[in-house]
């Protein structure tokens, strides 16, 4: 009875003690906030503790609202589209911010007590007139790092050393030479638009992990092969450069799911290039592309193909072997006429065939194309032409006051 007893007692002490600790664990357990948006500058006076998510894009702001300093809970902040000169260095306060938007505003420095906030996560700073940027190497969580459009000559190493960034635009800085790029290995997406290059930086070649990459509006006249023979790249864009030929080795990448070579100095196509095994939007538009391969191969698998503006006098028979294509456009060329069998895009929604010299469309045949939406006869130029004309005239007519009739 005595066992019974004990063997009782001593339970009962187990349950209390480990109820004892749970209730301990929970009022250690710090609560997590519920998220709370301040609408206007008004509500950064009231309970700024409670405020997790600020939004004043497109305010109007002269300075920066020095109440937010108070929000010591801020997760997110956006200032982005105002006029504000300067960034208080109080800012190093705000330890739990992790998204800063500060882009398009009239910043010509960043303080240094950006580099005080560890939990930051995305940093846009874009298009200011900043010339210098302070340490960034506390932010070892940023992942997100946009300083495109500044007026920077050079880029930080304490940038090129953050291993943690997952996507980093550098387009249009002022750039007197390009930096190795090879210690970024977690990058995901690369933006280097507008840097005046006539070849890729050094480093490109060992980051692996490159899913996205543009160099637009560039000075390129073909593609390197190191770019081409990178494992993880998708969506490729090289808009805006002298690229005249494209490398035998292009037909090697299998991981390619988007191509933008539009605007460039492109003649020829090879026929390989319909052969890419996940290649499913090619934008070819603006180029001096007379033909195209006759022999095209049969793909089920593109998409989208943009073939408007160049120099196109007919099109191959072969090219309705893509099957699959839901957009094509090739207004803005020379065709006279289509090629029988076009009706074999059974999944074509879009066609853009505008600005053409036809002497013949085969309208019956298009007809018979049970997904089509939209056939565009005019060009998309002349179209965004028009509807301003109609917005003007429009506008002229609202203006106009009626004349007074006088009624006796």
């Amino acid at each position: 009875m005595k066992i019974s007893i004990l063997t009782y007692i001593f339970f009962l002490s187990l349950c209390i003690s480990v109820q004892a600790q749970q209730e301990h664990t929970q009022v250690e357990k710090p609560q997590k906030l519920k998220r709370r948006d301040a609408k206007g500058v008004e509500d950064l006076q009231l309970k700024p503790e409670e405020i997790t998510h600020i939004n004043f894009s497109r305010r109007r702001l002269t300075e920066f609202p020095i109440d937010l300093l108070k929000c010591t809970n801020i997760e997110e902040l956006t200032l982005s589209f105002n006029e504000i000169p300067t960034i208080p260095n109080g800012i190093s306060s705000l330890k739990k911010l992790k998204r800063l938007l500060i882009s398009n505003n009239k910043i010509s420095d960043i303080p240094a007590g950006i580099n005080s906030l560890p939990e930051l996560e995305l940093l846009d700073i874009s298009t200011n007139p900043i010339s210098s940027l302070p340490d960034f190497s506390g932010m070892q969580n940023l992942k997100v790092l946009n300083i495109s459009a500044l007026q920077l000559t050079s880029i930080p190493k304490t940038i090129l050393g953050l291993e943690s960034l997952n996507e980093l635009n550098i387009s249009n800085l002022q750039l007197t030479s390009f930096p190795d790029l090879s210690q970024l290995k977690n990058l995901h997406s690369l933006g280097i638009d507008g840097s005046r290059l006539n070849e890729l930086p050094a480093g490109i070649e060992k980051l692996i992990l490159l899913r996205t990459f543009s160099a637009s509006n560039n000075e390129l006249t073909t593609i390197p092969k190191a770019l081409l023979e990178l494992p993880s790249l998708r969506n490729l864009t090289l808009s805006k450069n002298k690229i005249n030929t494209l490398p035998a080795e292009i037909t090697n990448s299998k991981t390619l799911f988007s191509i933008d070579l539009s605007a460039n100095k492109l003649t020829t196509v090879p026929k390989e290039l319909f052969s890419l095994i996940r290649l499913q939007n090619l934008n070819l538009s603006e180029n001096l592309i007379k033909s195209l391969p006759i022999d095209i191969p049969e793909n089920t698998i593109m998409r989208e193909l943009d073939l408007s503006y160049n120099a196109l006098t007919q099109l191959p028979s072969s090219l309705w072997k893509c099957q699959k294509l839901t957009v094509l456009s090739v207004d803005n060329n020379l065709l006279t006429t289509l090629p029988n069998g076009i009706s074999a895009l059974k999944d074509l929604s879009t066609l853009h065939i505008g600005k053409n010299p036809f002497e013949s469309i085969p309208i019956k045949e298009i007809m018979l194309i049970p997904t089509l939406r939209d056939i565009g006869i005019m060009s998309r130029k002349d179209l965004e032409k028009r509807r301003e004309e109609g917005k003007s005239q429009k506008s002229k007519e609202a203006n106009q006051k009626p004349e007074l009739k006088n009624d006796k």
